[in-house]
């Protein structure tokens, strides 16, 4: 390095510069990730005139509105309700297997529970409706040609649950994995039966990762759109009707939804940090007889049984089936024989020519995302740093925590709230499109980039860095030369991260789209003009290049 580089650095590292940067990092921060959510509340407050007389008292359908808002959250809550404590009952037994126990085939099966996580929304979503709602699915083992469940309620019921089960399977599994097991032998030395020791000593001391799986899987759920849009017929849930609400051009009424939903969020992710830390799981008592029978081996294996066969039924055949329908429909109709109702025709040869909006789709889509994971990366780092490596007390958990806010809320509400800021009712600095599609993909990737580089900062000993100044090194040049190289797993993790999150997003590029279209957003209009087979096909190869980039994903993490 050459003097004026070293001249450079030292004077970048001085304390002044150094608060300038954290500023201008925190300023960012702001401006990108938390001002849109934030403002949305300060639009439903300057335009409550006209919220109020457009939702609660219009001249002519007068509180139709706030009625239809009412049944939308309601449904919302009601399936996020059900799914969340479906994912308990069929995830909490996977937890515990892929964290304590050893068996044939355990690393593959550890990789499918990832699999709804590396499937996109609206892809997991079509493949879905075609599993349970089409007559190319489960059906077939019952004779019925029309689809076993129809759209609506049910349908998005078991799409969330297949949707949200691996966040509560991961939050469990990693937490079981850091309980010191010889609590638990102890435990069983003593005489212990293994079901006593699991309600006495794991749960309890994995209360932290259950209560944030549960709020987790709850929030994803409260605010899914993309599978939602294709399998919910005409229910509408409260995401849903965000989106609609914003294409019928009733900006307001959509603002004040978002607002609510946003609070949700919050409220959510504030639930969340209270409960892991003052609710507790309660040990009343043992019952010697009933605990012993539930952890006999005949129990254990009705409990494995209904462990793989519920995740098989529910998660993973449901998640993958566009495979095997591809594989049947590639050619011509299986029942028709007609080559017009063929992938290949669809995709290839159909006057249309869906091939090119395919490609063009997927090179938006591949564009937004790598500029979502390069701005990710250099708004993140500083504030990774920052919530590590500065002691500023209280600032540092509450920036830790507004980094989380994005996480829980619906990305429909996030998509208008970006929308609003940045658009002709805020900013004024850009329309619908390319541009605001990045903004808004930015916004929602952004956490997703700053846990993954804050788990490798706290990884790494600072006691190097320190080495390198007591040798004469600036903060700035030991963090580049030391800390950096260090932090490259932590980098390429986070950006694969935010990039198949970006890759695959639905219901926030809806509503600020305009005609620009990624390839999730082709899927939902193929499928809603029921070209399925070349839906399918889409499908297929987001699923390829999501669930390569999450299998890289976990070659890296293991590495670390």
């Amino acid at each position: 390095m050459g003097s004026k580089a070293r001249r450079l650095e030292r004077l970048l590292s001085r304390p002044t510069l150094r608060k300038l940067w954290d500023g201008l990092a925190l300023l960012l921060f702001v401006l990108f990730v938390l001002a849109p959510s934030i403002y949305v509340f300060t639009y439903v407050f300057t335009e409550w005139n006209e919220i109020y007389r457009r939702v609660f008292s219009d001249p002519i359908v007068g509180d139709t509105y706030w009625r239809s808002m009412l049944r939308a959250m309601g449904l919302s809550l009601q399936i996020a309700a059900a799914a969340t404590l479906i994912d308990v009952i069929i995830g909490l037994p996977m937890a515990l297997l892929l964290a304590r126990y050893e068996f044939r085939g355990k690393r593959l099966l550890d990789a499918l529970v990832d699999l709804p996580l590396a499937v996109p929304s609206s892809a997991l979503g079509f493949s879905i409706f075609l599993f349970w709602a089409t007559g190319e699915g489960v059906s077939r083992l019952f004779g019925v040609r029309t689809g076993l469940v129809p759209q609506g309620p049910l349908l998005i019921l078991l799409a969330h649950v297949a949707f949200t089960y691996s966040y509560i399977v991961r939050s469990l599994t990693g937490v079981i994995e850091s309980i010191d097991i010889s609590y638990e032998h102890a435990a069983r030395t003593l005489g212990a039966p293994s079901f006593t020791v699991f309600r006495t000593i794991t749960s309890p001391l994995a209360k932290s990762g259950l209560i944030a799986g549960i709020i987790l899987a709850f929030a994803r759920s409260l605010g899914e759109t993309g599978a939602t849009i294709i399998v919910a017929g005409i229910y509408e849930t409260a995401p849903l009707a965000v989106v609609s609400l914003h294409q019928r051009l009733l900006i307001s009424s959509a603002a004040f939804l978002s607002a609510i939903l946003v609070s949700i969020a919050v409220f959510l992710l504030l639930l969340v940090r209270f409960l892991s830390v003052r609710v507790g799981i309660p040990i009343r008592r043992v019952w010697p007889g009933p605990e012993r029978l539930l952890s006999s081996g005949k129990a254990r294996g009705l409990r494995d049984a209904f462990t793989f066969t519920s995740f098989a039924l529910m998660i993973l055949v449901p998640s993958c089936f566009t495979f095997p329908y591809v594989a049947t429909w590639w050619s011509s109709s299986p029942y028709t024989g007609k080559l017009e109702s063929g992938v290949y025709y669809q995709v290839f040869l159909a006057p249309d020519k869906k091939w090119v909006s395919l490609w063009k789709s997927l090179a938006a889509s591949i564009e937004i995302a790598s500029i979502t994971t390069v701005v990710d990366l250099l708004l993140g780092i500083p504030i990774a740093v920052m919530i590590v490596r500065r002691r500023w007390g209280h600032l540092n958990e509450l920036i830790n925590t507004l980094v989380d806010v994005p996480l829980a809320i619906p990305t429909s509400a996030l998509g208008f709230s970006v929308y609003l800021f940045w658009g002709f009712k805020g900013l004024g600095l850009f329309t619908p499109g390319f541009w605001l599609i990045t903004l808004t993909h930015i916004a929602f990737t952004y956490p997703y980039a700053v846990r993954s580089l804050v788990a490798i900062l706290e990884s790494l000993d600072p006691s190097l860095e320190e080495a390198a100044r007591t040798l004469g090194a600036t903060p700035l040049t030991a963090f580049r030369t030391i800390t950096l190289p260090l932090m490259r797993p932590g980098i390429l993790a986070a950006s694969i991260l935010a990039f198949t999150r970006s890759l695959g997003e639905t219901g926030a590029t809806l509503v600020v789209m305009g005609n620009v279209r990624t390839i999730p957003i082709l899927i939902v209009q193929w499928t809603e003009s029921m070209a399925l087979p070349a839906a399918a096909f889409s499908c297929v190869i987001l699923i390829i290049v999501s669930y390569l980039l999450l299998l890289l994903l976990r070659y890296v993490v293991r590495g670390v």
